[in-house]
């Protein structure tokens, strides 16, 4: 038998199209054209209704390096910042990859780049912690983002310079 996807289901199988589907992000118009999403994303008002649902997590939650990827890790509060981000943005109908596939290295190819002096709440920032693009959250404004961290679980933090994560920002923003 196939190795299974990460949709849930091979090439062939009865259920392969809706499975597939049910990652897809954009519409098909009438004409049978893709179209992009409205709304839901970053960097304007549905900027805020992403930070609204992931701010419903803060202290809720614990963060486990490579948890979030499972519905039991979910369903106890466990994740690590991209499978956060992930989580937030699912909520308001915005598809950024598959439960188990989103890491900070999958986020950061994806939406538009945009400078951070640029930055709107719901924008994604990027940090270099343990890595290049280690960490990232959501911005919220006032130099500040959502993300689940290490010592504190889902919560916001500062960006501030001189702060931890405000030294360890390296201009990465994206949109989406």
């Amino acid at each position: 038998r196939p190795e299974m996807i990460p949709y849930g289901a091979c090439y062939g199988d009865a259920l392969y199209v809706s499975a597939v589907l049910k990652y897809y992000t954009g519409t098909i118009a009438a004409d049978g054209k893709p179209t992009t999403p409205s709304g839901g994303g970053s960097g304007s008002k549905s900027g805020v209704k992403v930070i609204e649902a992931g701010e419903t997590l803060i202290g809720k939650t614990r963060y486990v390096f490579g948890g979030g990827r499972s519905q039991s890790d979910i369903n106890a509060g466990r994740f690590d910042c991209s499978s956060f981000v992930r989580w937030a943005f699912e909520q308001v109908g915005v598809n950024v990859g598959p439960l188990s596939g989103v890491t900070t290295d999958t986020l950061k190819i994806q939406g538009q780049a945009i400078n951070p002096k640029d930055m709107k709440p719901g924008d994604v920032v990027f940090f270099d912690t343990y890595k290049k693009d280690g960490h990232v959250g959501i911005y919220v404004g006032d130099n500040k983002f959502l993300g689940c961290q290490g010592k504190t679980g889902v919560a916001i933090a500062s960006m501030e310079k001189g702060t931890y994560f405000g030294d360890k920002f390296n201009g990465r923003v994206k949109r989406f």
